[in-house]
């Protein structure tokens, strides 16, 4: 008797065992034989396309995705999985349509979002006809108010406690989230940058305002409340685009100068919604005293501060002193823009309920003891802020007093850069080691806390924007010893104890006097101005959105310094100067990676550098590029658009091969345009698993008759060819 034929039920089950045991081509043979009896099932398409895939058949599995997309339009699978084969067999742009017909299907599915944002630059056509002058930036009052909270959701992703510039900007939003709405109140939103997919996202007010709430209520980090809280707040993926309104102003309240790519991304949303922008500078401590800093970090900052001339339309400033460091290292790159002073705040411990919660919670910490005579010290442990000197001011009194007559010392901050000197004095001397506690990981309410208990605070930094600390001692009604200078002399003016910067002697005496007369002490602090150090973030954010309301002049987009060669790379010295801010801003787009220091790789397809050269329509003008080779070589497409018609030229590049090109055009309305096709690049082969085009090492503009200009181009092009690999 024969043995009965199996289902094809059967014969599916049997091919998923084999697929989940990686034996391919028996998988491949039973899908083949259960389609045989259920041609149209296209989930079991996709499964055989997947086996064939794996046996690296990747045209062979394309046309099997396309077979099941055909039979089942609807679904985001199929053209999902067409996307993936095309990009193995080196298609971008077509890979980049599939995706799109994939998120038609699921809008709000996260997967597809992310998959879209690696490939949807292939679907950008490169541009035909003249390069019109961008819009100018809006002027008249805003229809908007957006906050910019990239940053600070970055810091409370790793951490609870915040810092200065946390402390500003969560008590400014809190304040200005609080206040009441109606006529004559702006829209307000919240949205931040997500740079891994090029998108600004809308953050959500309710899930913003609860992560505010339990970050001054607590420390841990690792709390499952505080976990669950910053994991709504932060998903990107799960919110929607930011709804920003044309004539909108965007501000940022913190710092932005550590976000990849930020003002490209600025860029890219500007393209599609007309803005003003305006950015918040707390110091120019990176410029003005980089010995105190990670070279990185000035690196990233002068960058930043450099490119704030050519997108930023206004400054706020935390203080005068600030301010003028601002104009002076502003001086070299161009118009002065429109700045307004808003000191901060330092609303104190509030009412009495709460005082009693903060007491607690400094109680409950491992120093000081209870009943404990203590002075506060708080301040990341890092260099500029000097925690050496007063820990050598503190064994001179214990030796000038004796141990007895000190109170404790306690400092409250995380451990930063260079802070080992300061640690390491302490950790070696007996007396300190007894006599100086270190804490950090302290929440505001424990804050708070210390500083009601305390006898007075110090704060010795080398230079500041403005000083919270220094505030909200003040408001507290505790003395702070300050050095006198940069913006410690505005934070400090209500009643800061004053000494001669980096005098250590000085610093001695003062504290010798604070520490053994109590009656000295209490007359001091009875000339403390609360009023004026504790006014609260109501009026500061009151103070910011007047300033971000005022009325602004519409204005035209800068226009690039024409001779001047500028090096995308992030190499040289670490300043902030206009060539460093256009070489930053030429990069169009999403066609580009981002720049390392010999320069900046393009990705596949086209990448665009916008030169808007102030010249009439029509004038002769010369590009030149310096170029890198990408691993294998590649022939790319470019071409120099300016007035219209110009034809693409084609270039052929060596593995690591420097050379330059010279490009000839007629400039457009808004300048030129240059244009580099590298088609579907070729693989890096580095960590990312990139595709690259080209590298383009600098780039500079000049006039056709600027012999000059032309002449030192050649003059460079000389010695980059020499330098090829």
């Amino acid at each position: 008797m024969d043995s009965p034929q199996p289902t094809p039920e059967a014969i599916r089950a049997e091919a998923d065992a084999m697929r989940d045991q990686r034996r391919w081509a028996e998988a491949e043979h039973a899908y083949r034989a259960y389609l045989a009896e259920r041609p149209r099932h296209w989930e079991i398409l996709v499964q055989l396309g997947h086996c064939v895939k794996e046996r690296g058949d990747f045209e062979g599995a394309l046309a099997i995705y396309r077979e099941a997309e055909a039979l089942e339009p609807r679904d985001f699978d199929p053209p999902l999985q067409v996307s993936q084969a095309l990009r193995m067999l080196g298609r971008g742009g077509e890979a980049a349509e599939a995706i799109a017909r994939a998120l038609a299907c699921a809008p709000y599915n996260t997967v597809l979002k992310r998959a879209d944002a690696l490939v949807r630059h292939r679907r950008h056509q490169a541009g035909d006809g003249p390069v019109e002058a961008s819009p100018p930036r809006p002027g008249g009052v805003p229809t908007q108010l957006a906050f910019d909270v990239t940053d600070l959701l970055a810091y409370l992703r790793e951490a609870r406690t915040p810092t200065g510039i946390q402390r500003v900007q969560m008590g400014m939003l809190g304040a200005l989230l609080a206040a009441a709405r109606g006529p004559g109140r702006p829209a307000l939103l919240l949205m931040a940058y997500e740079p891994s997919t090029w998108r600004w996202w809308h953050v959500e007010e309710g899930a913003f305002r609860q992560v505010l709430g339990l970050a001054r209520l607590g420390a841990r980090a690792d709390e499952p409340a505080w976990r669950a809280a910053t994991a709504t707040l932060c998903n990107a993926d799960a919110r929607p685009d930011a709804p920003l309104k044309p004539g909108a102003t965007v501000a940022t309240l913190g710092n932005a100068w550590g976000v990849e790519d930020y003002f490209r991304g600025l860029r890219m949303l500007r393209a599609r919604v007309p803005f003003r922008y305006v950015a918040f500078v707390h110091d120019c401590v990176p410029l003005v005293m980089p010995e105190h800093c990670l070279d990185i970090t000035v690196r990233l900052y002068a960058r930043w501060f450099a490119s704030l001339s050519l997108h930023a339309d206004a400054l706020l400033a935390n203080s005068e002193s600030t301010l003028r460091d601002v104009r002076q290292f502003a001086a070299p790159l161009g118009p002065e823009l429109p700045a307004t002073v808003v000191r901060l705040a330092a609303e104190g411990i509030g009412p009495p309920a709460e005082a009693g919660a903060a007491r607690a919670a400094a109680e409950a910490l491992p120093a000081p003891l209870p009943g404990e005579r203590f002075v506060l010290f708080v301040a990341t442990l890092e260099s500029r802020k000097n925690h050496l000197m007063v820990f050598q001011a503190w064994l001179a009194l214990i030796r000038l007093l004796g141990a007895a007559a000190v109170p404790r010392l306690v400092c409250v901050g995380k451990p930063g850069w260079h802070a080992e000197a300061a640690l390491g004095l302490r950790e070696r001397s007996p007396e300190l080691r007894r006599a100086v506690a270190v804490l950090h990981d302290v929440s505001d309410l424990a804050l708070a806390g210390l500083y009601a208990r305390c006898d007075f605070t110090i704060y010795n930094s080398f230079h500041e924007g403005w000083g919270l600390p220094v505030s909200e001692s003040l408001a507290a009604g505790k003395l702070a010893v300050v050095p006198a200078q940069s913006g410690l002399l505005e934070s400090g003016a209500p009643g800061a104890v004053f000494f001669p910067p980096q005098d250590e002697p000085a610093l001695v005496e003062v504290l010798a006097r604070l520490v053994t007369n109590p009656a000295h002490r209490a007359a001091l602090e009875a000339g403390i101005d609360r009023k004026a150090a504790g006014r609260s973030w109501h009026q500061a954010a009151g103070e910011a959105l007047a300033a971000l309301m005022q009325q602004g002049e519409s204005q035209p987009e800068p226009s690039l310094p024409l001779g001047q060669r500028l090096p995308l790379g992030t190499a040289g010295p670490p300043d902030a100067t206009s060539a460093a801010a256009w070489a930053e801003r030429v990069r169009q787009g999403l066609g580009w990676w981002w720049q390392e220091a010999w320069g900046c790789w393009t990705r596949d397809g086209v990448a665009t550098l916008g030169l808007p050269a102030a010249v009439p329509a029509g004038t002769a003008m010369r590009v030149v590029l310096e170029l890198r080779g990408p691993p294998g070589g590649i022939t790319i497409r470019l071409r120099l658009r300016g007035a219209g018609g110009e034809a693409w030229r084609h270039l052929a590049i060596g593995p690591d091969q420097r050379l330059a090109c010279v490009l000839r055009g007629q400039a457009g309305h808004g300048g030129l345009v240059a244009e580099i096709d590298a088609a579907d690049g070729v693989k890096l082969g580095d960590r990312g698993n990139r595709l690259v085009g080209v590298g383009v090492v600098a780039v500079m503009a000049c006039r056709e008759d600027d012999l000059a200009s032309r002449l030192a181009a050649l003059e460079r092009a000389e010695g980059v060819l020499e330098g090829a690999g």
